[in-house]
């Protein structure tokens, strides 16, 4: 159920801060509540951005890759990471094709990825990542996770997506 109008938006939030403080009640055994935070700033996990796939490049030369994209925008600090599951024989690498999320060099089986300023409400940035295996038996699951939830592809040498 997607919550679209903002009356709906500040119920729920109510109703997650009453819900607070009736758990804090029962919670402290002492019979006194501890405060709750206000409603209007409680966080319900709800996470605006959009994490997808995609293939860049021309048809001969296609490449893997992720997407990130909110419409009300991504917070400054915000992070991901890139995992693989078979490690590569040198430290992966994530091109960027925006400065708001940098691209970066990792480990054989992790990159971490942050968006220093954030990124600005209807932007796309995408994300190519290189030095990683294409098997040709059994697959390799490439994985991006953080702001936003996961996603994740398998490949092997003949399921490519692109």
């Amino acid at each position: 159920m997607q919550i679209t109008t903002g009356r709906a938006k500040r119920r729920l939030l109510s109703l997650a801060g009453t819900l607070a403080v009736s758990a804090a009640t029962v919670l402290s055994g002492s019979g006194a509540a501890t405060a709750a935070p206000d409603a209007e700033t409680v966080s319900v996990g709800i996470q605006d951005a959009t994490l997808g796939q995609t293939c860049t490049g021309p048809s001969y030369n296609r490449k893997f890759a992720f997407t990130i994209s909110s419409t009300t925008g991504v917070p400054a600090g915000s992070t991901w990471k890139f995992t693989v599951s078979k490690p590569s024989y040198q430290g992966l690498q994530v091109s960027s094709d925006s400065a708001y999320v940098p691209s970066a060099t990792g480990t054989t089986q992790v990159v971490n990825l942050s968006a220093p300023s954030g990124i600005p409400a209807g932007t796309t940035v995408t994300l190519i990542p290189t030095n990683y295996l294409v098997p040709t038996s059994g697959y390799n699951s490439l994985t991006l996770s953080g702001y936003g939830g996961s996603t994740s592809v398998a490949m092997n040498w003949s399921s490519r997506p692109c």
